[in-house]
């Protein structure tokens, strides 16, 4: 995979932050081409490595070496291919040295390193599987905000991706994007860097699903976040690898912007490898666009600098473009030399093509069984874990069973002391009861004898003066009683005539309002079809002269912009004329004064579904006629609602319904929209349903959400004022 390739140094680059900055410094993967930098930086980590041998105490002796043994082994895996071994030699010493001090962190660290010097450098891909699955189990062990999983799962990603296993090459990014914001060890800029790098994995493996669109938006996204960057090298990788997605597309026009930018960045850099790459890149895209003396100028340069370096990929897409340029151009033998040249770098690049594909298989077959042993592992870890789980449970129960048993035993011993210690207390306090019971009893029938005699007295005399009392307040009560019953048929011959006169006084009073109520009725029925007439005929025929004048005027003498303002116009003054009509029926509609409220708001809904903007119902099965002032205001309440859900509600489907509950008649109306705001909670309109609500002794409630509707519920009372007419 060539963004591999492209991102090599980015992982280890990204673990420098986790140094110690103040002490460490952070390698600059731009500089790693320049030999005197790298030799520099691997003077301070032996010095680094040396110094840390007379730190105190031991636990921050021990982490200090770790570092620096981390340090070492990411400068010589940054410097080139001749240092891979030193790289490999300081990443196993740190993983043993982790592991004696028990440190997870840099033993996974150390594991990675490793884990990329057999993946990338000796291509032993199942050796780097069975590293990432060690890795991946340690690095489950530390907290999420400093453990390396997202690294394990990108290295994990570029083998699946590797074995053409793009499902889970995917999901092994995906978790990359997810986990590396999580880690706090890794600066912004590295997080940047690394993110940019899982996203142009994705837009790989897009490419090679032949997901095209979803391909570019990755590369794109890739571009975008390193571009936030710092890192040059980094930026010309994103742009040529745009710049390859095009001409892979055969776009050349947009490839060629993006090798432009990257060519700048690898001038800066002075990277002659860099620019020769870019060139044949441009060379193949201006050849293809006809533009042949470009396509050589480009192609000759790019060649030149793949004999010196013994690039056969670049020497490869050099002698393409220089083959189809100088046909082009008329050179037949130089298009022929090139032609010759770029068949020779082929069968090389084909030859060792095939070896790698054959590489590629007895590593994937390697990988498969390294994969079943650990399906296998893991299995048999599972069923042991279980067993033990199984036993420790077994154990558990077993323990509590017999904690139980001798509890219930040492309970059972002292409840039977219990038991008989309150069995001889209840034998002593019975004998004593008794004893004092007899006593009591000999005590109580001599006092009862000598109270029965002083009672016999008492009550003999008590009897004799009680009878006289009672003759003499028998007569007393006798006189008072005849007394009182006159009283009494006096009081309710004149409570009967009061009671008498408060109800034809509450009847009169009755009537009274209904004739107020009636005649306010009437006054505003006639003010409001004063106001009908007057919008019908005064308002109405105004706008019908101008539209009458409107029609005379010729639209052919008028210009394009004014024939637009004319037809306007004629627009306008059509819909003005129409609402006007609306407004001057629904004042006071004929059929609510002849038919009642239920053909009213049949007509009402039918005019208003003629819109064909809201779709209203109507159910009046259980709405019969009611007073004036009632089907009035009711009818008023459904204009305004009406109003309200056509003009700020955004609704499709709206319901007027009426039933009957509990002697209450209800009137709701609902509907689909977008529900009712705080602010549309305060406007006029609902202060004159409050108002028309109360003036019928009713309430209302409001239902409504944002996006789920609104809906009024009108409550009324079933009386006598609201009867049928």
């Amino acid at each position: 995979m060539r963004s591999l390739a492209l991102w090599i140094g980015l992982l280890t680059w990204c673990t420098t932050s986790f140094a110690q900055r103040s002490v460490l410094p952070e390698v600059n993967f731009d500089r790693r081409g320049d030999h005197q930098y790298m030799d520099s930086l691997r003077v301070l980590g032996h010095q680094y490595l040396r110094s840390t041998e007379s730190a105190t105490p031991r636990p921050r002796r021990d982490t200090l070496q770790l570092e620096g043994l981390r340090y070492l082994a990411v400068v010589f895996k940054q410097w080139g291919t001749n240092q891979n071994d030193s790289s490999y030699y300081y990443a196993h010493r740190l993983v043993q040295q982790a592991r004696q001090a028990g440190h997870v962190l840099y033993q996974v660290r150390g594991l990675m390193l490793e884990e990329f010097y057999f993946r990338v450098r000796k291509n032993d891909y199942p050796k780097a599987l069975q590293i990432n699955q060690q890795a991946s189990a340690l690095a489950a062990m530390l907290p999420r905000a400093t453990s390396p999983l997202w690294q394990v799962k990108m290295n994990m990603g570029d083998i699946y991706a590797l074995l053409k296993d793009y499902p889970n090459a995917l999901h092994s990014y995906q978790d990359v994007l997810t986990l590396l914001p999580q880690n706090t060890l890794v600066s912004r800029q590295n997080r940047k860097l690394l993110l940019a790098q899982a996203t142009s994995q994705i837009g790989e493996v897009f490419e090679r699903q032949q997901r095209f669109e979803s391909a570019q938006a990755q590369f794109e996204e890739s571009r975008r976040i390193t571009r936030e960057t710092t890192s040059q090298t980094n930026i010309a990788y994103a742009e040529e690898r745009l710049g390859d997605f095009y001409l892979a597309r055969e776009q050349f026009n947009k490839a060629i912007p993006y090798y432009e930018n990257a060519l700048i960045v690898w001038q800066r850099l002075t990277n002659s490898v860099g620019q020769a790459s870019v060139w044949a890149r441009l060379a193949e895209c201006y050849a293809q666009l006809g533009q042949p003396t470009l396509a050589i100028s480009y192609g000759e340069k790019a060649m030149a600098v793949a004999r010196t370096h013994e690039n056969l990929r670049i020497r490869q897409m050099a002698s393409l473009a220089l083959y189809r340029a100088y046909r082009a151009d008329g050179q037949t033998e130089k298009a022929l030399a090139q032609f010759e040249e770029f068949n020779m770098v082929k069968d090389s690049l084909t030859r060792q093509k095939r070896i790698e594909e054959i590489v590629a298989m007895q590593n994937q077959y390697a990988i498969s069984k390294v994969r079943d042993e650990a399906e296998k592992r893991e299995l048999v870890q599972q069923k042991q874990l279980i067993n033990i789980r199984r036993q420790a449970e077994i154990a558990r129960l077993r323990a509590e069973a017999e904690r139980e048993q001798l509890a219930g035993e040492a309970r059972m011993s002292q409840l039977q002391q219990r038991i008989e210690t309150e069995r001889l207390r209840s034998e002593a306090d019975k004998s004593r009861i008794e004893h004092r019971a007899r006593i009591d009893a000999l005590s109580r029938d001599i006092e009862r004898e000598s109270l029965m005699r002083t009672f016999l007295t008492v009550g003999l005399i008590m009897f004799l003066i009680f009878a006289i009392v009672y003759f003499r307040k028998s007569r007393l009560i006798t006189r008072q009683k005849q007394q009182i019953e006159e009283l009494n048929r006096g009081l309710e011959d004149k409570v009967a005539i009061r009671t008498a006169e408060l109800q034809l006084a509450n009847d009169q009073l009755r009537a009274k309002n209904r004739e107020i109520q009636e005649a306010l009725l009437r006054g505003q029925t006639l003010e409001r079809k004063r106001m009908a007439a007057d919008l019908h005929d005064s308002l109405g025929g105004l706008l019908s002269a101008i539209r009458g004048s409107l029609s005379a005027l010729n639209p052919a003498r008028l210009s394009e912009s004014e024939q637009r303002i004319y037809q306007n116009l004629q627009l306008m003054t059509k819909e003005a004329f129409a609402e006007i009509r609306y407004l001057s029926h629904n004042l006071q509609p004929d059929e609510l004064e002849k038919q009642g409220l239920s053909e009213a708001l049949v007509r009402l809904t039918d005019k208003l579904n003629l819109m064909q903007q809201i779709t209203f119902r109507l159910d009046t099965t259980e709405l019969t006629r009611l007073d004036k002032l009632t089907e009035f205001n009711l009818y008023s309440i459904c204009i305004e609602l009406c109003s309200n859900i056509l003009r700020h509600s955004e609704a499709t489907e709206a319901d007027i319904l009426f039933r009957r509950f509990n002697g209450e008649l209800n009137m709701i109306v609902k509907d689909n929209g977008r529900g009712l705001e705080r602010t549309d909670a305060s406007g006029m309109g609902l202060r004159n349903i409050q108002a028309r609500t109360e003036a019928m002794n009713g309430r209302y409630e409001v239902h409504s959400g944002v996006g789920e509707g609104t809906t009024f519920i009108f409550i009324l009372p079933t009386s006598s004022d609201m009867a049928t007419v």
